[in-house]
């Protein structure tokens, strides 16, 4: 009788405001392969995000056996609608909403499970990472967007249609008063100190601080390659993004939820460091006992291997 192939891999998909990464994982939190692209962005036409979705967990079946795979798990940076087994609205991606369930397991004929990339990552966290010992901790993203996932006495907060974390649209200044990309709210975290709006708040900065505008700054990259060569205007705009916003709103997670550390990651975090650690350390609420602020360990793979235990520990 011939020995049934044991089931012992998952596919993962982080699905990015900025990248799409599709991979091969373990139990054991192993990423046996991987492949990156940029996240397709062709204004209301997400079945070809789905299809690129698609074309690239196909390529990882070129080298791995479909008999070993449990399932495939999905992180998104959006509230999600569970029950459908979609993403809504999210804040930097051109789609109104995107069945991601249906389509996939029609096509794979697999169980594909569905969350925010954020509860994603802080499951990741908690399985592989530096949230193993803790029962209390936040996973705290700045990247394209801004976002969180939370571990509350060792369990997952889901909200009651699976959106709690939402930390970006936290109203953090009423002075700017700077529209955000959701186009739902003004002030909010996300539309200060993430990467996609750091160069419009630089850009508003400028002006109210009547300093002329002669930067060409384009991304948030460009920001912190000109406070690496030490210009003194951007250096103290990020003590103002230090002071008024990342502070400002990791006071407000730490007030809401009292965790008892901040596992931080996202691009902007992991590439600069000495210009936002710091900082929040400094200008933090210290109400309550103020938390670890770690850097993750599981860096860039955060969201992808979160993916991977969608499946593993459903």
């Amino acid at each position: 009788m011939k020995k049934e192939m044991k089931k012992d891999l998952a596919i993962a998909v982080d699905l990015g405001a900025t990248n799409l990464r599709v991979g091969v994982v373990s139990k054991n939190g192993k990423i046996l392969k991987q492949f990156i692209t940029e996240t397709p962005k062709i204004k209301n036409q997400p079945s070809f995000l789905i299809k690129t979705i698609i074309v690239l967990i196909n390529s990882i079946l070129e080298s791995y056996d479909k008999k070993r795979i449990l399932g495939i798990g999905v992180a998104v940076p959006s509230p999600i609608d569970s029950k459908k087994g979609e993403m809504t609205s999210p804040p930097n991606l051109p789609y109104k909403k995107v069945a991601i369930v249906k389509p996939l397991k029609k096509y794979f004929s697999l169980p594909v499970f569905l969350s925010n990339d954020c509860s994603a990552a802080v499951l990741a966290e908690k399985y592989f990472g530096a949230g193993r010992k803790s029962s209390n901790f936040i996973y705290l993203t700045i990247s394209s967007g801004i976002g969180s996932g939370i571990i509350a006495d060792n369990h997952l907060l889901s909200g009651h249609n699976n959106s709690t974390g939402e930390v970006g649209h936290f109203i953090v200044d009423t002075i700017y008063n700077l529209p955000c990309q959701c186009q739902k709210g003004y002030g909010h975290w996300e539309a200060y100190c993430s990467g996609n709006n750091m160069p419009i708040f630089l850009k508003t900065w400028l002006k109210s601080e009547k300093i002329k505008n002669n930067y060409a700054v384009k991304t948030s990259k460009d920001i912190f390659d000109l406070a690496k060569n030490k210009d003194k205007n951007i250096l103290n705009f990020l003590k103002q993004i230090g002071k008024i916003n990342d502070a400002r709103g990791v006071s407000n997670i730490i007030v809401a939820y009292n965790p008892e550390k901040i596992i931080m990651g996202g691009s902007v975090v992991l590439n600069n460091q000495a210009f936002i650690i710091p900082e929040i350390k400094k200008n933090i609420d210290k109400f309550l006992s103020p938390p670890k602020i770690i850097i993750s360990p599981l860096k860039e793979n955060a969201c992808l291997l979160g993916a991977a235990t969608l499946v593993f520990f459903k």
